[in-house]
């Protein structure tokens, strides 16, 4: 399986310094906003930007926003890539459509990893960015931890592997109790790679509340693939806490909450999609309109609120029709 954002995330503070080309920007937090008249506001150039002058560009767009707003948006932030490979700039507005997350408080224990795990962890985000640069982004699910295609990156996941089975008591203390976010990160990473339990959904649903964006990111993630590899692991992972943060002013929790939900919502559970439709609709009309790299996990959501069969579904998708999809739960294109 290829996850072309959902991977890319996880390492998005961990990249070398490079050079940026922005595509597109994708807008959440919009209910209520008058979107276009924003849109024409906003300082976005066209050149090719260094990480300092994307550093200065938020704070432009930050200025810019609560000058139209009145308010400061809720995430400025840019993800890899659409699919012309240029970068995406997401925003978000703090629209009716927003609601804020109730996250744990930070911890402040000394439980920690070594500094051989945490260069573990980082040395995993590096060779995510070079495996998907060189279009070697897929990898195996099925056993209930990510294995991927490309050699290094699957060497970093082995290690993971064979450091949970030895270590899982001390990965658990780290996730629920270091003071370190870093830490904390690795360890929700690690976390996904113990042998399946309870135990073990239980603590990344926990992670999946932390205050830090990151450990909330690696721990949804885990959670994907688990519910990706069986429908057992599904059946024990609680959506209601997901479909919230479909609203989240975050955009990571956006895009992790959705991937998820497809795997939880493969069983077209009636309850599951009618709390879909009726907590995230307009957060998942808006996501849909992303760019196509991005937005496939909502059009999917939003063709089972419909009822079209997985089928059509996927031609809709796959053909670019996907204003039909809008069509059948009733929303403009």
């Amino acid at each position: 399986m290829t996850w072309p954002i959902v991977v890319v995330a996880i390492a998005l503070s961990l990249q070398q310094p490079q050079r940026h080309h922005i595509g597109e920007i994708a807008f959440f937090g919009t209910d209520g906003i008058n979107v276009q008249k924003l849109q024409s506001a906003l300082p976005i150039p066209k050149e090719e930007l260094t990480d300092d002058q994307v550093s200065e560009l938020f704070e432009r767009i930050e200025g810019t926003v609560d000058s139209a707003l009145g308010h400061k948006p809720t995430d400025v932030g840019m993800v890899c890539c659409n699919n012309r490979g240029e970068d995406v700039v997401h925003i978000g507005l703090g629209g009716r459509n927003t609601v804020a997350i109730p996250f744990l408080a930070a911890p402040k224990g000394q439980t920690c990893f070594s500094a051989g795990v945490v260069r573990l962890y980082e040395g995993f985000g590096k060779a995510i960015i070079e495996a998907v640069q060189k279009g070697n982004g897929g990898e195996d699910d099925s056993k209930g931890y990510a294995l991927s295609n490309d050699s290094v990156l699957r060497q970093k996941e082995l290690a993971a592997r064979k450091y949970a089975l030895a270590h899982l008591q001390r990965v658990e203390q780290v996730l629920q109790s270091c003071a370190r976010p870093k830490d904390r990160q690795a360890a929700a990473w690690i976390l996904g790679y113990a042998l399946q339990s309870r135990k073990q959904i239980a603590a990344l649903v926990r992670a999946s509340r932390d205050e830090d964006e990151t450990v909330r990111n690696n721990a949804v993630r885990a959670l994907s693939v688990l519910a990706t590899s069986n429908s057992k692991a599904a059946s024990e992972i609680p959506p209601d806490s997901f479909i919230e943060m479909l609203n989240s002013g975050v955009w990571t929790d956006r895009n992790k909450a959705g991937w998820l939900l497809v795997m939880l919502s493969s069983n077209r559970n009636p309850k599951l999609l009618q709390q879909l439709k009726s907590t995230a609709l307009p957060s998942l009309i808006e996501m849909a309109k992303w760019d196509p790299g991005h937005a496939e996990a909502y059009r999917i959501l939003l063709g089972r609120i419909a009822g079209l069969e997985e089928v059509r579904i996927r031609q809709l998708i796959d053909s670019g029709k996907v204003n039909e999809i809008f069509a059948a739960v009733g929303a403009a294109p």
